[in-house]
Order: structure tokens, then sequence, then C-alpha cells
């Protein structure tokens, strides 16, 4: 057992209680994550029975698409988001999703738990700059699961110099680009003309953007460890100024 827990990382207690299912599904996608294969898309393929999922065999299609495949599976049957705690490159399948089974080489994240208490004064902290209803929807936002995009470029749209709001052109890497109207002016660069700040993108995740059933409308299992801001797009050129 040693040697087989020295080969897998996984330690022994988890191999000798292993049975296929959903639960601890983050943590079993840690497991994989130093997994290699032959073909890139034996990676998701391999785990499918580790899941006890059934999908299609599709031999040919893109790494991302069958590791997508798999992983939004998961999601929609378990409800389980951890698969969305990765760290890496967005998948061209969707880009909530990883596109590499090594972004989950981390550890899973730990959210702490917090008290009443610790809210109420978290919300009091932030009276003096905005309005309290403001605020306490700021932080309900802040505290929930987000997904976040690096911002690779920001350019104003042609209109007026002092036209308010103002529409900006975004690109991001894992979207497709973006219109973001605002009422503040903000700071222009593309890649051909980087700035030493860098700007993210983040959107609390829904699970409707993976365009799955909810899975609380999915059949009941017996167990849990065997159940298998405004984005448009733009339509016209932005300033390069």
């Amino acid at each position: 057992m040693k040697e087989l827990e020295d080969a897998t990382g996984i330690n022994a207690r988890a191999l000798i209680s292993f049975r296929p299912g959903m639960s601890d599904a983050r943590q079993r996608l840690q497991w994989a994550s130093s997994r290699v294969t032959t073909l890139p898309e034996d990676i998701a393929y391999s785990l499918f029975g580790i899941f006890g999922v059934h999908l299609p065999v599709i031999y040919g299609e893109k790494e991302q698409n069958a590791l997508g495949r798999l992983l939004q599976e998961v999601i929609a049957r378990s409800g389980d988001i951890t698969v969305l705690d990765w760290i890496g490159q967005p998948s061209e399948f969707n880009s909530c999703l990883p596109a590499h089974i090594t972004s989950y080489t981390t550890p899973p994240h730990t959210l702490p738990s917090l008290s009443e208490d610790h809210i109420h004064s978290q919300v009091s902290s932030l009276r003096q700059i905005v309005p309290t209803n403001m605020a306490l929807k700021f932080y309900v936002h802040l505290e929930q699961p987000c997904i976040s995009f690096r911002v690779t470029e920001v350019r104003r749209r042609r209109g007026p110099a002092q036209e308010t709001p103002i529409t900006y052109g975004i690109k991001a890497d894992g979207l497709q680009d973006l219109l973001i109207t605002t009422e503040e002016p903000l700071v222009q660069f593309s890649r051909a003309k980087p700035i030493r700040q860098t700007f993210l993108l983040v959107r609390p995740w829904d699970r409707h953007l993976l365009g799955v059933p909810d899975f609380a409308e999915q059949p009941d299992f017996i167990d849990d460890t065997e159940s298998i801001g405004s984005w448009t797009e733009p339509g016209s050129t932005m300033d390069d100024s």
C-alpha cells in the first residue's frame, strides 16, 4: 500500500475507502492533475469511471472539449462548484472551466466561515464610502464564488470627448470582446501598449454560465458517493487614443 501511495500521491486511507462517485470532486481532480497519457483526451476519459459518469468517448476531439464535457457533467449532476477552484488557462470549451487538468495541481481553497458580527462590521466599514444598502450588496457579491479574467485591452469607443457615460471596448483572456459603459474614465492600454498595472474582470459564479440544467431538477441519487455588470458584444470600432 505504501508503494501505491507514493506512486499516486494519494494517502492510504483515501485509497482504501475509495468508491466511484462525485463526492470530493475537487480532491479527485487534484489527484489526477499530474496524470500523463499518450492521447491528450484520454486524461479526461480515464476519469469517467472515477466520477461514475457515462459520456461518449470521441477520439480526435480537443483535450479541452473532453475535460470540459466531464467537468460540466460533474457540476450539473452534483452541484459541486469546488470544480471551479482552479488556476491556469481558461478553456475554449467554456471559459468558466480550465483548459488543462494541471490547473487543479494546487490544493483546494478553503473559505473561512464568517460570523454575523464579522459581516456587520465589514458592512459598517463601507458606510462612510457608499450607502448602507449598497455596501451590503457589495459584500454579499464579494463573498460569492467568483471567476476572474485577465484584461488585455481597454479602448474607448469613438464619440464626443466630454460624452458621459463612456463606453469602452474590452478584451480579456478567455472571453469574447465586450463593451462596458461607465461614468468613470478607465485607463486605456493594449498588448502593443501595455501598462504596469494588472486589471481583472471578476464575475460572480452563476451555474447557468455553463448552460446545463439545474442539478436540483436532476433525478435523485441514493448516495452521493455513488452518483454517477451588463456585457454586450461590440458593434463598432474603438478609439486608439
